[in-house]
C-alpha cells in the first residue's frame, strides 16, 4: 500500500513539474525603443508628432506635451502599438497600447487606454485618450489634463 501511495505521489509531481514553463527569458516589456534620441524623433517620415497644452494637477502649473506615433508598418501591429510621451522637453518615455474601450453600443465614441512602460516620477502612468481631451494618471489620480493645441 505504501509503495501505490509513492507512486500516485511522484506521477502527480512529475505531471505537476511537466506542465510548468521552463522558460528563463524575461517578458517583452514593448515594442517601442527605451531610449530613443530626439533626432530619430524628429523624423515626420517616421513619426507623426502631436502638441497637447496640459494642466498638471500635483503643482497647479501648465506643461506641454509632445507625443510621437511611429508611422512604419510594423508599429500598426495591434501587439506593437504604441507612443512616446515628452513632457517639457523632459526624459522620452514610451507608452504602450492597453485597449480600446467602446463608450456607446454602436462603438462611434471611445476611449483609448495606454500605459508607461516605466514609472514617470514615481509611479506607472495610465492614460485614457477620449475625443477630445486626455487625461494622464498616476496612482488612479488624475495628474495632467491635455487637450490638444
Amino acid at each position: 500500500m505504501k509503495k501505490l501511495k509513492l507512486i500516485l505521489l511522484a506521477s502527480t509531481l512529475l505531471g505537476l513539474f511537466a506542465c510548468t514553463p521552463k522558460t528563463t527569458e524575461t517578458p517583452k516589456v514593448g515594442y517601442l525603443k527605451n531610449n530613443i534620441s530626439q533626432a530619430e524623433l524628429n523624423n515626420p517620415t517616421d513619426y507623426k508628432r502631436y502638441y497637447y497644452n496640459c494642466r498638471n494637477s500635483e503643482t497647479s502649473s501648465s506643461s506641454v506635451l509632445v507625443s510621437y506615433f511611429p508611422l512604419s508598418l510594423e508599429s500598426r501591429k495591434k501587439e506593437n502599438f504604441g507612443f512616446y510621451f515628452q513632457l517639457d522637453n523632459g526624459k522620452v518615455q514610451p507608452f504602450d497600447h492597453i485597449e480600446n474601450k467602446a463608450l456607446n453600443a454602436s462603438g462611434t465614441r471611445f476611449e483609448v487606454i495606454y500605459r508607461s512602460y516605466h514609472p514617470i516620477e514615481g509611479a506607472y502612468v495610465n492614460l485614457i485618450a477620449g475625443e477630445g481631451s486626455s487625461i494622464y494618471y498616476k496612482n488612479s489620480t488624475p495628474w495632467l489634463e491635455c487637450r490638444e493645441g
